[in-house]
């Protein structure tokens, strides 16, 4: 096993491309996977007779099981290694897929896919993108870009294929051949090579200096449980008000994105295409995604512009593509929707990474990620329900794509929310009061431990968003 690397800064490169195709696989296990669950929701209402609602409800728990237990991830990483999470992650969430053959009522299928498959997922997830950004810092954006396309060649292969395996085997069949695949996440774990900045050590000197402890006092460092946990899940993060309201937004749009992947089929069924036919236009929009994820990368990290802006803009054109879904009645206008579709959606799942390091750090990003995956997964689990539910009150899907539009609108006015919150918070948050790596010419500089007593006076100058800020923070 190669040893672990010590650097002073992310290498932008080497190694980190390995990282980033792992990362790529992961994606398409894990996220690929959650968002054609889909395919098995007409299977599941037809088989258990349950309401559009109640069987919503297995997409969704999975939905929200991947990304609200991305905490426990991120406190999982910071105790041992993103590799060990990430190769814990494959063997769970294969176990989850396996049990899932056995159940009997609906009930079991929301623990066995809803809680444990999406605990697996969970734990393979967020520590590959944290993985990225460790290694990446000017070209972050672009790295991502080209690891969570792996998504869209999820969404691409996975619903025709899992039409097939319900065909031929049943969906008990078929459930236990994606938990073949899901084992493939512990080969992806295999490639993350730890990367220990030379920092890191310094950080843990800060922070034992802040609560007055010196090398000749070890005996009187707190080694209290409650205080580990404390450090190891870093919910200090949740007290910087930029990131919070970014966290905010994150769950508007995510509300209004969560509703199409679960019932555009079943609405494309609705309208009188057939069940293969209807499964292929969810692929439409994954191949779609695949190829506009690396595009916006390169693109953000190239012109010059906020990429803030850049996200609010794309975040738009996805708000009017799901209005406009109701409205395709035919094969061929679906399949535009969802090409557009794709292009503006891949804008949002490329930056999520990028704007948490934004408002967090490089050495936060792991914990970073984990909170605000939660905010993202609390509206999986309430956005498929609340459209099933609109879908029981009104007889058709059209009502669910209006509120989904206008949930992601909501999300995109939240951000004009960020200038004004750092009137009295630093906009990004950094290691023990160090400078974080320059991006694209610009400087970072804030502070680590939040919540502390005492006021000090931080300049954030941002080429990326809010420039020449200079605001107090608490630490």
């Amino acid at each position: 096993m190669p040893k672990v690397r010590s650097v002073n800064s992310p290498p932008d490169g080497g190694w980190g491309w390995m990282v980033v195709a792992s990362t790529f696989f992961v994606n398409m296990l894990t996220i690929g996977n959650m968002k054609s669950f889909g395919v098995f929701y007409a299977e599941f209402r037809e088989v258990f007779q349950e309401s559009a609602g109640i069987t919503s409800f297995i997409s969704s728990i999975l939905g929200a099981s991947v990304l609200m237990f991305s905490p426990f991830a991120g406190a999982l990483s910071n105790l041992t290694s993103c590799r060990t999470a990430i190769m814990a992650g494959g063997v769970i969430s294969a176990a989850g897929l396996v049990v899932s053959y056995f159940a009997q009522t609906m009930v079991q299928l929301f623990f066995s896919v809803g809680i444990l498959t999406g605990f697996g997922f969970s734990l393979m997830f967020s520590p590959s993108l944290a993985m990225v950004g460790r290694y990446f810092d000017k070209r972050h954006a672009t790295a991502n870009g080209i690891g969570v396309c792996g998504t869209g060649i999820g969404i691409f292969a996975f619903p025709p294929l899992y039409q097939f395996l319900i065909d031929e085997f049943g969906w008990r069949g078929a459930l236990l051949i994606v938990a073949g695949t899901a084992l493939n996440g512990c080969v992806c774990g295999a490639l993350m090579r730890p990367l220990h900045f030379k920092d890191d050590r310094k950080e843990e000197n800060v922070n034992i200096e802040a609560q007055g402890i010196t090398d000749t006092e070890p005996k009187k460092r707190p080694h209290h449980f409650c205080e580990k946990i404390m450090e190891s899940f870093d919910v200090t993060l949740l007290k910087h008000r930029p990131f919070l309201v970014y966290c905010v937004s994150l769950f508007a749009i995510s509300l209004g994105n969560s509703m199409i992947f679960v019932h555009l089929v079943a609405h494309a069924q609705n309208v009188g295409i057939e069940k293969t036919a209807a499964a292929f236009i969810l692929s439409v929009l994954g191949i779609s995604e695949a190829v506009s994820r690396p595009l916006h990368g390169l693109l953000s990290d190239k012109i010059n512009i906020s990429k803030v802006y850049y996200y609010m803009v794309n975040n738009t054109g996805m708000a009017v593509l799901n209005i406009a879904i109701p409205f395709g009645k035919t094969y061929t206008e679906l399949v535009a929707c969802m090409v557009l579709y794709g292009l503006f959606s891949g804008s949002f799942n490329t930056l999520i990474a990028v704007m948490v390091r934004e408002y967090s750090s490089v050495s936060r990003i792991s914990s970073g990620l984990g909170w605000a995956l939660v905010f993202e997964g609390a509206a999986y689990l309430l956005g498929p329900p609340i459209a099933g539910w609109l879908y029981d009150a009104t007889g058709n899907y059209g009502m669910s794509f209006y509120a989904a539009g206008i949930f992601i609108l909501l999300s995109v006015l939240v951000l004009f929310i960020i200038p004004c919150s750092t009137t009295g918070k630093s906009l990004s948050l950094v290691s023990g009061g160090r400078s974080e790596p320059k991006q694209n010419g610009v400087e970072a500089v804030a502070f680590r431990n939040l919540g502390r007593d005492g006021r000090e006076t931080v300049r954030i100058d941002s080429g990326q968003s809010n420039p020449g800020f200079v605001v107090n923070a608490l630490t």
